[in-house]
């Protein structure tokens, strides 16, 4: 029996709450004030309705909470694509008609298999209950509400029960023909089971006396081994009664100096062994070239590695700068700019190594390479340094390059100083940043 009904954003209610008494309640009030919209909530949460015409005007979801004299309490919660209950405080999506029509107990009465009354609610319009159906559908409605119904059930379900029973029957019928065939097929087997006791008794015993064998041989083996030892011993004994009792001991010495001797050679064998093994796989060492190609290499290194450090030291001051105005679109010179310098480092590059090659001289015969070897090494050292000197030196020339043209685009901008008034010249103003002055000096 329902208690209370709380409708929220459901049709014109935005908030209603009614009690209802125990037994009958009649809700009564003047034309379109929502008596309605109570039977069609009840409607909508038993039948989960779906649709949002219900859903009030501006409201984005609404509710349907009933509470019964049982202590149940049921939310039906609509939106525009969705549904959901709430029972009992548990979330479900669809919980089932078997769970709302124990909870509700609104749920229609079947007669037959498909046919369905709905005793709880009528239609505002519509006839009263049965009086707007056809009589037939009259006759089912008392005939489910009598004996009648029952006894058409009971002799569907004996039916049932009937078919079910003979399918059964039929089923172990013939599972006992498969039984009976495979007991037939079964029936050698306590005969087999008594011959294969009696083989594994016989094996059991073979086993046995397999390790007896293996037992009397290895016995027969230490006996003959024993044996022969015995004659080798008796061979030695007679061997050694022929020899004088005492022999005249020599100086031990030359022999151990001898055999010391002849360990070293060995040892040293074995090292030249190990090392022409592992001179085999080296090729032939490569010519010398003239030392004089190397000291300018190395000067010229120097002199690039000093204008990396003026190089580092300007990009130093330029991080002391304040951050330019942005730019309209650098990308096309920042190109143009990359594709000059690279330019320019691979025509500097070419000048050397031709300068380089046209110093070269026959290389001298070498006398130690170890010197020289070590010399390679500082240089390729030296070389890997300088390029990555260079590759700093490129990046800092460029950002010094890309800084400078922001600045001079921000003095185009920006003719006279924001601060004093006073006219702004562009290589003033850059050559005060490059000494380190932040560009410009108010009043000068």
């Amino acid at each position: 029996m329902l208690k209370r009904i709380t409708l929220h954003n459901f049709m014109s209610h935005a908030h209603t709450e009614i009690e209802l008494s125990p037994g009958l309640t009649v809700l009564t009030g003047p034309n379109n004030c929502g008596k309605s919209a109570f039977v069609l909530a009840l409607q909508s949460l038993v039948e989960n309705t779906r649709g949002s015409f219900m859903i009030r005007h501006g409201a984005k979801e609404c509710r349907v909470i009933v509470e019964t004299f049982d202590g149940h309490t049921i939310e039906w919660k609509r939106k525009k694509k969705t549904a959901g209950y709430i029972i009992d405080g548990e979330y479900k999506r669809n919980p089932g008609d078997d769970v709302l029509a124990k909870v509700l107990r609104l749920a229609k009465v079947k007669s037959g298999d498909s046919d369905e009354f709905d005793v709880h609610f009528g239609e505002q319009k519509s006839p009263i209950f049965l009086l707007g159906d056809r009589g037939s559908r009259a006759a089912r409605f008392f005939a489910s509400s009598s004996d009648a119904s029952v006894l058409i059930e009971m002799q569907k379900l004996h039916r049932s029960k009937v078919k079910v029973a003979q399918q059964e029957f039929q089923r172990l019928q013939a599972e006992q023909k498969q039984n009976a065939a495979t007991l037939e097929l079964l029936a050698p087997v306590p005969d087999l089971e008594t011959r294969l006791e009696t083989l594994d008794q016989t094996f059991q015993a073979l086993q046995a006396e397999s390790q007896q064998i293996q037992q009397l041989e290895t016995l027969i083996q230490g006996l003959v081994q024993a044996s022969e030892r015995v004659e080798l011993d008796a061979r030695r004994a007679a061997c050694l009664s022929d020899l004088p009792t005492e022999l005249q001991q020599e100086n031990e010495r030359p022999l151990e100096a001898l055999v010391q001797r002849w360990q070293g050679i060995e040892q040293e064998q074995q090292c030249s062994q190990v090392a022409v093994t592992a001179l085999q796989p080296l090729s032939d060492p490569p010519t010398i070239e003239d030392e004089s190609a190397l000291a300018t290499l190395i000067r010229e290194t120097q002199l690039q590695t000093g204008i990396c450090q003026h190089s580092a030291a300007t990009h130093s001051c330029l991080d002391d700068l304040e951050d330019p105005p942005q730019l309209t679109d650098p990308d096309n010179l920042e190109k143009l700019i990359a594709r000059l310098s690279a330019a320019a480092e691979r025509v500097q590059l070419d000048r050397q190594e031709a300068e380089l090659l046209a110093a070269c001289v026959p290389p001298p015969e070498l006398v130690d390479g170890a010197r020289l070897a070590q010399f390679c090494q500082q240089w390729t050292a030296a070389e890997t340094h300088f390029l990555e000197l260079k590759e700093i030196h490129a990046e800092a020339e460029a950002e010094y390059e890309q800084g400078r043209l922001e600045m001079l685009h921000w003095v185009e901008e920006n003719p006279t100083c924001p601060t004093c008034g006073a006219e702004l010249e562009p290589d003033q103003f850059i050559q005060s940043a490059e000494t380190g002055l932040r560009g410009h000096t108010h009043g000068a």
